[in-house]
């Protein structure tokens, strides 16, 4: 009996106490990371370390300003012991406060180390940028080694001699080249900058250029010239006209699957023109649009001005010889954003050689596709040159 009573009495004391649940594993700050090695890489540094050993332990944080006011954090999860910190505009000294982070965001002490990076992308592609006259315009080469997401911004002198923008070039090709247009051949100054997605601004490049003459060639005037050689079927009703009337997305000209390559077909360009350039826009779409299946990989122009009747090649130059290259550089079947608004929307440029003769009529042959296919498609052609 007196066993029971002191169970009770216990019981009561211990139901008089404040409910609460007290947490198997409490909360705290870990410790923090050690062994930290920084290696310089363009714009930032690859940072390694040894994580603590507390089991609280969910991450690890750098904490950095890339100018002043300007602060960026990246976090590494509990099961990495490395992290990349980017973004900065030049090669200085900046400080980086490294900490480790609990379940409960508690921190633990900072270990700050100093990091000196490598010379930035928005500099390095700026110390090759290139800036000259083409067809209406100017061109830009430019050399991007690290890959990186970069804008090539152009601006050109407007009626006031003030620089207004012209072109905007978003791109992370490792090199390319890309024109701004729609100039008259009056000299004026141009200029081109680079700039990252940190809003990170490279120096300005100035020239004072005339771009070449040129004028688009009125399609109105183009036609379908069907010579005995010429190896294109039109498929499902699509045609050659199909080509030149201004109209993307599925109104393309499409030849039949089976007829074989290499393989051409023949245009009258209504007027005789020596050429100055061309575009080509890609077929829309995902499993049968641009870079992928029948879309020209190589291909030749060729030019006439009498071709045989026998439709042989006797009677034929060739102007030049071109090759489609994506921006991604990604493996066929496979385009991001930028091969699409690249190759669809924007159409892909390519220049003529500067010593071809004036032409009236054209073939253009297709000698290799993106896919693994005998047929080839486009969406439009759209050429430019001075009409003799």
């Amino acid at each position: 009996m007196n066993r029971y009573i002191i169970y009770v009495v216990l019981l009561c004391l211990c139901c008089c106490k404040e409910d609460g649940i007290t947490p198997l594993n409490k909360d705290y700050a870990p410790g923090p990371v050690t062994h930290v090695v920084a290696t310089s890489i363009p714009g930032g540094a690859k940072i390694s370390y040894s994580r603590p050993k507390d089991n609280t332990l969910l991450y690890v944080k750098a904490v950095y300003a890339i100018r002043p006011g300007v602060e960026r954090e990246v976090k590494a999860s509990y099961y990495q012991n490395n992290l990349t910190i980017d973004g900065f505009p030049d090669t200085l000294n900046y400080p980086v406060k490294l900490y480790a982070v609990s379940r409960g965001e508690h921190v633990s002490e900072p270990v700050t180390i100093s990091i000196k990076p490598l010379t930035p992308p928005v500099k390095e592609v700026f110390r090759q940028l290139k800036i000259s006259a083409t067809f209406g315009g100017v061109r830009i080469n430019f050399v991007n080694t690290a890959e990186a997401d970069i804008v090539i911004a152009v601006l050109a002198a407007d009626s006031t001699n003030d620089l207004v923008p012209a072109e905007t070039y978003y791109t992370k090709r490792k090199e390319g080249t890309f024109a701004a247009r729609g100039f008259n051949t009056t000299k004026r100054k141009f200029a081109a900058f680079v700039r990252d997605r940190w809003n990170n601004h490279s120096d300005t490049l100035y020239a004072e250029l005339a771009p070449l003459f040129e004028k688009q060639l009125e399609k109105t005037k183009f036609k379908e010239v069907d010579l005995p050689t010429d190896t294109y079927a039109g498929h499902i009703g699509t045609k050659m006209s199909n080509l030149w009337d201004d109209k993307l997305g599925g109104n393309i000209f499409h030849t039949k699957p089976g007829s074989g390559l290499p393989q051409w077909f023949t245009m009258d360009m209504g007027v005789t023109a020596t050429l100055s350039r061309f575009r080509l826009h890609h077929r829309e779409g995902t499993t049968a649009g641009p870079y992928t299946g029948g879309d020209p990989k190589i291909y030749e122009i060729w030019g006439s001005n009498n071709p045989a009747n026998d439709g042989s090649w006797d009677s034929w130059t060739l102007l030049s010889r071109f090759e489609s290259v994506k921006p991604s550089g990604l493996p066929e079947g496979t385009v991001t954003t930028e091969d699409i608004q690249f190759a669809t929307v924007n159409g892909e440029d390519f220049d003529f050689p500067a010593n071809i003769p004036p032409v009236r009529y054209l073939r253009f042959k297709t000698i290799k596709v993106w896919g693994a296919l005998d047929h080839m498609y486009i969406a439009e052609l759209t050429f430019w040159g001075n009409v003799k």
